[in-house]
């Protein structure tokens, strides 16, 4: 049974798979923004043209490097996050739970994929798991 301690230490180790998401939706909103601004046509035309509409390339570029500028942030952080975490998981002496955890937390690999990999059943990989977590020091 999962104890309070053991959810702390659950909740510590996800922040790496959180952050790898979060960069991945940037990632994406990135490429939404770069689609709209390639796709802005020009049309020629002797009809007074709207101001907003030149607008818009400079406020996609803007937008644009706002959005780099995160990613990259994140970036730095997710690679010190990682080292972190990788660092914890290897103080853990015995090498299969270190394998359990780096599967878990660095791979971010689900539960049965854990299990079916590794030859365990689901109740071992969950047991394995609970004793990884006494051997991690946050």
């Amino acid at each position: 049974m999962l104890t309070e301690e053991h959810k702390k230490k659950i909740e510590y180790l996800n922040q790496y798979k959180y952050l790898n998401k979060e960069i991945d939706r940037k990632i994406s909103e990135l490429e939404n923004w770069r689609n709209k601004i390639f796709n802005v046509t020009g049309t020629l035309s002797d009809m007074p043209k709207s101001p907003n509409r030149s607008n818009v390339i400079e406020d996609g570029i803007a937008t644009i490097d706002e959005i780099e500028a995160s990613i990259n942030k994140d970036i730095d952080d997710l690679i010190d996050l990682r080292n972190e975490i990788e660092g914890k998981i290897n103080s853990v002496r015995d090498l299969k739970l270190r394998e359990l955890l780096k599967c878990r937390y660095l791979d971010c690999q689900k539960w049965e994929e854990i299990a079916y990999r590794n030859e365990y059943s689901w109740r071992h990989v969950y047991r394995l798991h609970e004793l990884a977590l006494d051997e991690i020091n946050i």
